[in-house]
């Protein structure tokens, strides 16, 4: 049986491969609507380094491999939409579209844009606005094969044509790092080609303009013998070695700061790049579009000087992230916010807070029965030497066993607590905190700082005082001294200060008197609360002693005379000496009491009790969660009664015989409606307003139940022992992580604060990278917002992230300060702030530097501006020869020695030294590839330096007649 044959059926309706690629292209190409003509306005000068640019990117596979597609347009550009092909046209029209060429060739002949200083590699050898790459997803799997690269490039051909697109499309193959393209432009009847070569040495016709010349005549390939051709040169030359002199920034020394410099800076933030923020200079010589027969340049001789360029331009190189002290210190602070971390914890349990010795327990009860007045053994070793009031053997003990050493130690507690050194105190307090430190900026007083608003509405505390030594001193301890365990170490002592000045009733100074702020931070609050426990307990002990001595002369005169004042008080039918009153301030004006018509006088009174935010809400809490029956509204009455209870306690001790109409009158004056009398030795007529006299009131039930006794002996309303005692264990209680969280608002206030006092932080352009406000861009309205927003977050809750956000905006400003003051350094050397003649031209230049991508010296190379950059450059030459252990060499042999180099006539060394970069454009308008066919444009961008040289052409032909 012979066998069957079998056919293959092929299905060739089935899309391959290779036209899914090419759909794929074409879709993204309809998405972004690039089809159709492109009718743009011309470029203005400059426009492709100024302008914006916006990238489209989507992903496209051949097979299974990825490419990234990516749309590159200037932002601002408003594209006239393409003419609907339904309607019809006239012939007329017809005619002029096909005469119109692409808009990518007239950007090829444009002059305003010959060498943009930042944008995209294309845009620079090219000219153009608007183009597409293709390149692969992954940079690690470049295009090597020429058959892949192209059909690659006839997909995009075949992608173009099919869509109308006349938008530039360009393949990158190679190695990404090469950046080498093959492109292809299509519209109105012309192909443009853009091919590329790229070698490491150029070949020797390719070193100077005339070899360039014949290069790209040959290419063109047309009959027309003499084409005009324009030409545009830029020399570049590269200062990256300054003088040392310029630019020093030192890290600080901790050491120094403490022993040398003294606490001025321990007390401040440092500020400023720890290197040079400004890499490089690079000043350029451009001859622009002038023809070919102008200048000369061969292997043998050139005229391009760059003292004879008409133009001479500048920019600057910066580093991307130059170290900067003060966004360190801001980071590492943030970074110690996030440790959860207790003192104990991070130290070991020799470091237990609330307690240090265990024989404080032994000693409680020997305490309590001691004499009022201490023996001199007792307080030999309590006190450091020269102080009035802190602690000495804890620190010394302490400071032995953890990581600060003591010598450093014990000057850090001095500056945190000055008055422990007595009135010879090197860092005191200033006599009033303000959020306005004392600063004078460009000779405006802090009254009239532009931040004086802002920081004026910050929950901080004041410049200056304890808490904001104590922010700053940590960021410095953190920095420099160990990190989280220095930091530990340091809030451990602190603890320690805070319970030896609370035992010995000494006051807390750098906080403020009164109650706590509640516009200040939490901890600032906290400590102004033991503060005023201090002061109540010293209060407290003094009255007590001071009444304890005046009942005991009391008690004398009335044993002696106790039968004389009995028949005195009788025969005057006054009270007996068991009513005699008590507490008296002073007489309440002329009021008298109703009911004897005695003088009303003014008692003695409890103050109410302060309360820093966090026992307010836990107040506000307690008060809402007794709800609102009835036991509820009693409860929540009694609460809020006890104050009165204490004023009426007062009030009867101090005025015997007093009802309740003569307390309303001195304690709620609104409340008493009195009757006019002409008779004053009467008693005052009159009545309680009508809420005085709803039944049940509170006020008469309070009255009814309150006793004569004197605010000395009554309960206090405010236990200061039991508020410092709290305090005491919520500072101890917390690590360093917390503490730091708490003075995250202060130390953002310090660092706007050290930011402002640099003067030119006033005159500077604002950065890309940051918001841009819309009246304005100086950087001094930039940090007006990160105040603003610093503002808000310190009315909030601790967010890690959103502080982050802050730091990473503060660390924007310190850099651009740095850059400025480095390029301030280096074209003004030691010229002081004061606008003279000679400085307003330099301090213009160094603005324009820092914001524009490019500058145009004033005068070309005769200018101000060129004189100085000139100097810069002669000066890193000399030096450069001083470094150079080679013997000297003829300028001829210099040359030889770098012919190697393949450096031609123009290459020679000038003042300015040797170019490191040289580039050419060449440009032209002629019939292509016939005599007959339309003139179309061509361009060539040839780029020169030490180890790379670069062709890059874009070659046009009219396909109408081919």
């Amino acid at each position: 049986m012979m066998d069957q044959e079998v056919f293959e059926i092929v299905d060739f309706t089935t899309a391959s491969e290779w036209e899914c690629f090419i759909a794929a292209v074409v879709e993204a190409v309809h998405e972004w609507r690039l089809s159709g003509e492109r009718q743009l306005s011309p470029l203005n000068k400059g426009q492709l380094a100024t302008a914006k640019w916006s990238e489209r990117t989507v992903t496209v596979k051949f097979v299974d491999f990825p490419f990234k597609m990516t749309h590159f347009s200037i932002v601002s550009e408003s594209i006239e939409s393409p003419p609907d092909e339904s309607e019809p046209s006239t012939e007329y029209e017809n005619e002029e579209e096909t005469e119109r060429l692409p808009q990518a060739l007239d950007d090829l002949m444009n002059r305003e844009n010959d060498f943009p200083a930042r944008a995209h590699c294309l845009v620079r050898w090219y000219g153009l606005r608007e183009f597409v790459t293709i390149c692969p997803s992954n940079p690690n799997n470049s295009i090597l094969c020429p058959s892949k690269s192209k059909l690659l490039l006839s997909s995009l051909t075949i992608a173009a044509n099919n869509t109308n697109c006349q938008v530039p499309m360009f393949v990158q193959v190679l190695l990404a790092s090469e950046k080498m393209y093959l492109g292809v432009g299509l519209g109105s009847g012309v192909r443009t080609d853009y091919d590329m070569v790229h070698m490491k040495r150029p070949p020797r016709q390719c070193t100077h303009l005339a070899g360039l010349l014949d290069v790209f005549r040959s290419k063109l390939q047309c009959t027309v013998t003499s084409p005009p051709v324009l030409v545009s040169v830029r020399f570049t030359y590269v200062l990256t070695e300054w003088p040392h002199t310029l630019w020093t920034q030192q890290p600080p020394d901790f050491d120094a700061t403490l022993t040398e410099v003294g606490f001025s800076d321990l007390g401040k933030l440092p500020f400023g790049a720890l290197s040079d923020p400004v890499s490089e200079l690079h000043l350029s010589a451009t001859w622009p579009c002038v023809s070919e027969d102008v200048l000369v340049d061969s292997d043998v001789y050139s005229d391009l000087d760059p003292g004879s360029a008409p133009l001479w331009t500048a920019r600057l190189v910066t580093a991307a992230s130059p170290p900067c002290l003060l966004s360190e210190y801001l980071t590492e602070f943030l970074n110690l916010c996030q440790n959860s971390q207790s003192v104990t914890q991070i130290l070991g349990p020799e470091f237990t807070p609330e307690v240090d010795d265990p024989a404080q327990f032994s000693s409680a009860f020997d305490r309590l029965t001691e004499p009022s007045v201490p023996t001199l053994s007792k307080m030999v070793g309590r006190v450091r030497p020269g102080s009035k009031g802190s602690k000495q053997s804890s620190s010394i003990q302490s400071g032995e066993m953890g990581p600060i050493p003591t010598d450093i130690l014990v000057p850090i507690l001095n500056y945190l607590f000055p008055d422990a050194e007595g009135e010879e105190s090197s860092a005191p307090f200033p006599s009033s905190l303000s959020q306005i430190p004392e600063w004078n900026v460009e000779g405006e007083q802090a009254g009239e700082h532009p931040l004086k608003a802002l920081l004026s509405n910050m929950k901080s505390s004041g410049a200056d005082g304890l808490v904001w030594r104590l922010a700053v001193v940590l960021c410095h301890v953190t920095h420099s001294l160990g990190g989280l365990s220095a930091a530990a170490h340091l809030w451990h002592e602190v603890v320690l200060e805070f319970r030896y000045r609370w035992d010995n009733a000494i006051s807390i100074l750098g906080i403020g008197s009164g109650s706590p702020d509640l516009a200040s931070t939490l901890l600032h609050q906290k400590l102004q609360m033991l503060n005023c426990c201090i002061v109540r307990r010293r209060t407290r002990e003094q009255s007590s002693s001071n009444f304890a001595t005046d009942d005991i002369e009391d008690d004398d005169e009335f044993y002696e005379c106790e039968e004389e004042m009995e028949e005195e008080e009788r025969s005057n039918g006054s009270r007996s000496s068991w009513d005699k009153p008590e507490g008296r301030l002073k007489r309440c004006g002329k009021l008298r009491l109703i009911k004897t018509n005695e003088q009303l006088f003014v008692p003695y009174t409890q103050e109410p009790a302060p309360m820093t935010e966090d026992r307010l809400e836990e107040h506000s809490d307690v008060l809402l969660r007794l709800g609102t029956d009835s036991v509820g509204s009693q409860l929540r009455a009694r609460m809020m009664s006890a104050s009165l209870l204490s004023d009426m306690e007062s009030f009867k001790a101090a005025n015997p015989g007093a009802v309740l109409e003569d307390f309303v009158r001195w304690y709620s004056p609104r409340d008493w409606i009195e009757e006019a009398s002409d008779d004053s030795s009467q008693p005052p007529c009159g009545s309680l307003s009508a809420r005085m006299q709803i039944p049940g009131n509170m006020w008469m039930e309070v009255w009814n139940n309150a006793k004569p006794v004197p605010a000395r002996r009554q309960k206090r309303l405010f236990d200061d022992t039991r508020e410092a005692e709290q305090v005491l264990h919520w500072l101890a209680s917390m690590g360093p992580g917390a503490v730091c969280s708490h003075l995250q608002p202060t130390i953002l206030h310090a660092s706007l604060c050290r930011l402002a006092e640099e003067r030119i932080l006033f005159s500077l352009p604002a950065p890309s990278s940051l918001p841009q406000p819309c009246h304005s861009n100086t950087l001094a309205t930039i940090l007006d917002m990160i105040a603003q927003r610093i503002v808000r977050l310190s009315r909030q809750p601790p967010d890690t992230n959103k502080y982050q956000e802050v730091v990473d905006q503060i660390a924007e400003v310190e850099v651009c300060i740095a850059r400025a003051q480095s390029v301030r350094h280096k074209l003004m050397g030691d010229i002081t702030a004061s606008h003279t003649s000679s400085s307003l031209p330099l301090e213009e230049l160094v603005l324009r530097l820092l914001d524009s991508p490019e500058v145009v010296l004033d005068g070309g190379p005769r200018g101000p501006a060129a004189a100085v950059i000139r100097k810069l450059f002669q000066q890193a030459n000399r030096a450069s020869m001083l470094v150079d252990d080679s013997p000297q060499e003829s300028p001829g042999s210099y040359g030889d020695r770098r012919s190697s180099l393949n450096f031609g006539a123009s290459g020679t060394a000038s003042e300015l030294g040797r170019p490191a970069g040289r580039e050419y454009l060449l440009r032209t308008l002629v019939p292509a590839p016939t005599a007959y066919s339309r003139p179309v444009p061509h361009r060539m961008f040839a780029v020169l330096l030490q180890n790379e040289f670069r062709l890059a052409g874009a070659y046009s032909q009219d396909t109408t007649f081919c």
